[in-house]
């Protein structure tokens, strides 16, 4: 449990969702500093700041938490110091918190054009396939909250150039640093307040979400994933357990059509339950929830499993367990099938419509090994049951081969 806790805590995709408007903070501490310091005081300050982020959050924090935003802020802090060795220091008296916003518009609209090379290299990397979900998630909400940065600042720009091009007579000192600071400092303060409840809002959603196990050949958890995140594009990169459960009826097979699966064989005849096994849970558990705890819970009419096998296709990889369950009664039948539209097939019925798109892509990998195993036994009960003739009363009972047949199913 300590293993599988681990692994749920560091391949969590929450924790790929940061803030990433907190790598900001190094700038606006420039234009914060400028009201009380120079702008050489006020840089160095922002710059110590803003490697020790760096080194904070791409060294012990790497991995766990991604801040890619402190990058665009390190560059736009090393192109004002350009501005230093150009000796353009009466420019930055005046304007230092309008050029550190021209420089990082600039610096963020330079990004967002490598975007879908940068996203493109890390699909196609050789990272674990969760790690690699977990960055590509942390790059996107970057990319985004870039994007958004990036038109803010520059309507502010463009605010402040209209304003230039008023007449001087209606231009002040006080509105002009109004413009340049305080407005620019409640753009940034509203953007890193509007990440915050967008983020906790996406993380309450994933909180209340399924969560699938990501399991190896072997059925060992590797780690987790969102269900919706299961269903996208990458979900052929994730094994899933998944619990399908046989129902046989006097030597046929009770069959029904549904929408269990999105992804494989949607609206196909498959049998009656199947469903995956969620984060933390046993197949038995999940096998529990399908059938009932009251039919669960009796010993004669327990599913049994018969096969774990891998099914992997274009689409999907699964690591299927195979319970099966022998009903003797019309009443048991309809107890274990109540609420589902189905019917019973022969084997015949089966065979003849086989490979022809009507079956499930489970079921059609499943039927071999269920005709000569549990079916073939099923069939010779039923045979069985038929032919046998009630014995004398004196004569002693001699157990049914029933129990024994079962068994070795």
């Amino acid at each position: 449990m300590d293993r599988i806790a681990r692994i749920k805590d560091s391949l969590d995709i929450r924790h790929g969702l940061n803030n990433q408007v907190v790598g900001l903070t190094p700038l606006l501490l420039l234009v914060v500093l400028n009201y009380t310091y120079t702008y050489l005081i006020s840089y160095l300050i922002s710059s110590a700041v803003c490697l020790v982020g760096l080194i904070v959050f791409w060294g012990p924090v790497r991995r766990r938490r991604y801040q890619f935003m402190l990058l665009p802020t390190a560059v736009a802090l090393a192109l004002y110091s350009l501005f230093f060795v150009l000796q353009l220091g009466n420019m930055l008296a005046d304007y230092s918190p309008l050029v550190t916003e021209w420089l990082l518009v600039v610096v963020l609209s330079s990004i967002s054009t490598m975007q879908r090379v940068i996203v493109g290299r890390v699909r196609r990397s050789r990272r674990p396939a969760l790690r690699r979900t977990r960055l590509r998630t942390a790059l996107n909400e970057f990319f985004f909250v870039a994007r958004i940065t990036q038109n803010a600042y520059t309507i502010h720009l463009f605010i402040i150039l209209f304003y230039k091009i008023l007449p001087e007579a209606d231009q002040t000192l006080r509105l002009e640093q109004l413009l340049q600071r305080e407005f620019l400092l409640a753009i940034s303060l509203g953007l890193m307040l509007y990440e915050q409840i967008r983020l906790s809002m996406m993380k309450r959603g994933l909180a209340e979400e399924a969560w699938l196990p990501v399991v190896d050949v072997k059925g060992h958890v590797i780690g987790r994933v969102a269900y919706s995140v299961s269903l996208t594009a990458e979900a052929r990169h994730y094994r899933h357990p998944v619990v399908r459960i046989a129902v046989m009826h006097r030597g046929m097979l009770y069959l029904s059509r549904r929408d269990a699966d999105r992804v494989v064989s949607p609206e196909a005849i498959d049998h009656p339950f199947c469903a995956p096994i969620l984060f933390g849970h046993t197949p038995e558990q999940t096998v529990r929830d399908l059938v009932g705890r009251n039919l669960f819970g009796k010993s004669d009419l327990k599913p049994r499993l018969l096969i774990r096998y891998a099914f992997d296709n274009e689409r999907v990889s699964r690591l299927v367990s195979l319970y099966v369950i022998h009903l003797r009664s019309e009443s048991t039948l309809d107890d274990y099938t109540r609420d589902r539209e189905g019917k019973l097939w022969t084997t015949q019925q089966i065979e003849d419509n086989l490979r022809q798109g009507l079956f499930s892509e489970y079921f059609e990998q499943e039927y071999p090994y269920l005709r000569q195993t549990a079916l073939q036994a099923e069939q010779y009960l039923a045979a069985a049951a038929v032919n046998l003739t009630p014995p004398a009363e004196d004569t002693e009972l001699s157990p049914a081969p029933e129990g024994a047949a079962v068994h070795g199913v």
